[in-house]
């Protein structure tokens, strides 16, 4: 009976060890690699994986710093670059710098440099762009949220709704230190090559378990944590050159929050345009001919000023990244619709008061002037047709809208005083 015992005991005791070998076995797929305690440093993102979690951060009220280091080579349509990319894995953030064609990725956060152009996101939403602007002999820092800290960004996954299947080939990164797995969608020429503890045969990326920029990075899948070393797809080859612990910080407390200073300005400037629509209203007419096209630009100046109010409320009111809304509201902050009407209203008016003049007191230089502020109402209204057109045309890019509407009211500015 203890024989039996025994070696019931000891099959037991066999297929635990055996157990045991297997999990080591399958628990990562560098197996014995030299370079196992670099791949177990890297390959760690606990605010990914549920042993932390993101936090909330605010644009100028905490030092931001970073345990991740990140170079990344791109190659884009404006010609290849390198870029830094810094993480905090266990608060869920991410610092980068401004790619720039033909650059070499140097990876330091300077503040002080007059070119600095930094971004930083957060997992919980909050995106910041910090800049800084060179006035005569000084530098000013500014950080535009985009309205991000009362309207979170709202993340997906670098791919999401796509099951990426594994393929044959691997490639090496940093320096031949990590290999990683090509995996592709079906019907989809994007290629990723991820990196993790085992390379599964299908995998799908989790919405908003994204750690990283430019297509590379951490990233959380329905198989566990993976590093996005590549993605090569469309214009882009976007590649991890190196990765490496880093205890890096950015103190953002000198710089001054773009939308509260916009807010000042637009505020004091909408006071003094009323007060000037007052003057202009309280001084009489000279031509009575004149009084219903003066009172009707005056009208319209203050419902302008209205909508101008209107726009700067609402471009406050949703994250400017994402709301089209909001993205319009911050358009029309410089509302070209109006502009291009109150230009038509100004341009009648001094027609008005010309022929006034001319026929009290013929002169060439009066009529030069009338056949001039002709011409120059004709460029008025083609602008402001063209304008419709855009604004159906373009609608659901209220960037893109904006600009052309820029070239456009160039070509209405024909001076004729």
């Amino acid at each position: 009976m203890k024989r039996y015992l025994f070696l019931i005991t000891s099959i037991l005791l066999a297929g635990v060890a055996a157990a045991q070998r297997d999990t080591t076995r399958r628990d990562t797929s560098w197996g014995t690699s030299p370079h196992g305690p670099y791949l177990r440093a890297v390959l760690n993102a606990d605010v990914l994986e549920g042993r932390a979690i993101p936090v909330t951060i605010t644009p100028t009220g905490q030092k931001l710093c970073f345990d991740k280091k990140i170079k990344v080579k791109m190659i884009t349509r404006r010609g290849p670059g390198e870029i830094c990319v810094f993480i905090n894995t266990k608060s869920g953030l991410i610092g980068y710098n401004s790619f720039k064609p033909g650059s070499t990725g140097v990876c330091d956060i300077k503040p002080d440099l007059p070119d600095f152009v930094f971004g930083v996101i957060g997992l919980k939403g909050n995106v910041f762009n910090y800049r800084n602007t060179k006035k005569k002999n000084t530098i000013e820092h500014w950080v535009q949220t985009s309205n991000s800290v009362e309207y979170q960004y709202q993340f997906s996954a670098a791919t999401t709704n796509v099951l990426l299947h594994k393929k044959t080939e691997r490639r090496d990164y940093c320096d031949g230190k990590i290999k990683a797995q090509l995996y592709k969608a079906d019907g989809s020429s994007q290629q990723w090559f991820l990196f993790g503890k085992e390379f599964p045969e299908a995998l799908m990326m989790e919405p908003k378990k994204y750690l990283g920029n430019f297509a590379v990075g951490y990233q959380q899948s329905d198989k566990g944590l993976f590093i996005i070393m590549q993605m090569i797809g469309g214009s882009m080859d976007s590649k991890i050159l190196e990765i490496e612990d880093v205890e890096i910080c950015f103190d953002p407390a000198p710089f001054k929050i773009f939308e509260d200073e916009r807010r000042t300005k637009m505020t004091a400037s909408i006071a003094r345009e009323r007060e000037k629509i007052a003057r202009d209203e309280a001084k009489p007419e000279k031509y009575a001919a004149c009084n219903s096209k003066k009172t009707t630009i005056i009208s319209f100046k203050k419902e302008a000023l209205n909508r101008q109010e209107e726009n700067l409320n609402r471009s406050e009111q949703g994250n400017m990244m994402q709301s089209v809304p909001t993205q319009q509201a911050q358009a029309d902050l410089m509302n070209y619709d109006d502009m291009i009407q109150i230009s038509i209203y100004e341009t009648e008016l001094k027609l008005c008061r010309a022929e006034q003049r001319q026929a009290e007191n013929p002169s060439e230089s009066t009529q030069k002037n009338i056949e001039c502020l002709n011409r120059q109402l004709a460029a008025q209204h083609n602008v402001k047709a063209r304008y419709q057109t855009l604004n159906t045309s373009l609608r659901n890019q209220p960037g893109q809208l904006f600009a052309e509407k820029a070239k456009l009211f160039m070509q209405a500015l024909v001076g004729c005083d």
